[in-house]
């Protein structure tokens, strides 16, 4: 069985960048990123299965996965849009694995997906009432502080 993820890249700045360049409809950038499908979509998926649990549900729901089982079970279950997004959340692991291998499309769609999660989670942080508002503007930013975050120093590149 061959490995998820090829030696020399990276899967935080290959997620990164993207789901940057899918936001700013850099197609010629983006394409060239999709030439290696099966690193794009464990990359992918690991980014979307980090920004669920690190940014989203803190900031859209007010919980952490590391809360008690409790909490969280009781907000999947009386809270629809958290129980949805949950099932994304194991969905996006998987993927992240290498265990679901998607296409581009798949990718393109979890970026997407990425890209809207950080602006909701941006909008509950700054209590804007339009989401839509924040747009293309913030997401690249927002990208660059999250794989400023990700990246430490002398880590070996494909260590999720």
């Amino acid at each position: 069985m061959m490995e998820a993820v090829s030696v020399g890249s990276d899967w935080r700045l290959l997620s990164c960048a993207y789901v940057k360049f899918l936001v700013t409809r850099d197609h010629q950038n983006r394409r060239l990123l999709e030439r290696h499908p099966m690193d794009l979509s464990v990359s992918v998926g690991r980014l979307a299965f980090t920004v669920i649990d690190e940014v989203y549900f803190p900031y859209a729901f007010g919980v952490e996965t590391d809360s008690s089982y409790r909490a969280v079970d009781s907000l999947r279950r009386t809270n629809p849009e958290f129980g949805a997004a949950w099932v994304r959340r194991h969905r996006y692991r998987r993927q992240g694995l290498g265990l679901t291998l998607r296409h581009i499309q798949r990718s393109r769609h979890v970026g997407a997906d990425i890209a809207r999660m950080l602006c909701a989670s941006s909008a509950h942080l700054h209590r804007a009432d339009n989401p839509s508002v924040l747009g293309c503007d913030l997401v690249p930013v927002m990208l660059f502080d999250l794989s400023t975050r990700l990246c430490r120093s002398g880590e070996h590149p494909t260590d999720p």
